[in-house]
């Protein structure tokens, strides 16, 4: 057994153990990849509600910093609401993240178990090989979101904080003293929305690979 497939073992074995939900006699199919899939899907619109909620919420401060607001009061009321549905749905997403973990460990577990039982040599490699693949990629994706969201909760936090300032403020002099702030905090949203349809992207690609 090589070193990749020696850490897939252990990991797998590692999750069963934690979770013990899936007996290792269990035979996977297509209904339980798609069981697995269906957090997978879950997360996937959390993420994408999550992103639209929190770019609502940096058009209503840039409507302020540019001064393109009708009225300056009424958008900085906006902007509170907006950043306090972005925390809401940040705060739905998560439980779905843990969900979405939690029936990978159970899924590959349970694949591992059946993909011991083949008894043709070759036949077991080559499903060994693609079980392989199809954990080494979910856990590339899992990285990636887990950075992403890390950006994601700074860039609110920014967007927190200069709601803060704003409110204390709400003129033009110093709506003007934010625009170095504004370029700063536009072009880190620009990063981050860019990286999230990046996750976005590649779990809708990992859901098409494994769906029957």
């Amino acid at each position: 057994m090589n070193r990749n497939r020696m850490y897939l073992a252990f990991a797998l074995a590692a999750g069963a153990l934690v979770l013990r939900t899936t007996p290792t006699s269990a035979q996977t199919g297509p209904e339980e990849t798609q069981k697995f899939l269906k957090t997978v899907e879950a997360t996937v619109k959390a993420i994408g509600e999550s992103r639209a909620q929190l770019q609502k919420a940096v058009g209503t401060y840039n409507s302020i910093v540019e001064m393109a607001a009708p009225d300056l009061k009424t958008a900085y009321r906006d902007l509170g609401r907006d950043i306090s549905e972005s925390e809401k749905k940040v705060a739905v997403g998560r439980p779905k993240v843990e969900e979405m973990n939690n029936a990978s460990n159970a899924y590959f577990a349970a694949r591992n178990a059946s993909v011991q039982a083949i008894t043709d040599p070759d036949l077991r490699k080559r499903s060994e090989e693609r079980l392989n693949a199809a954990y080494e990629q979910f856990q590339k994706i899992s990285a990636a979101g887990k950075d992403t969201r890390q950006l994601f909760d700074t860039l609110m936090t920014d967007a927190k904080n200069q709601s803060t300032f704003l409110g204390h403020d709400l003129n033009a002099s110093a709506i003007a003293s934010l625009k170095p702030d504004a370029a700063k905090f536009n072009a880190r949203a620009a990063e981050v929305f860019a990286k999230v349809d990046d996750v976005t992207r590649m779990f809708d690609e990992y859901i098409a690979s494994l769906k029957p």
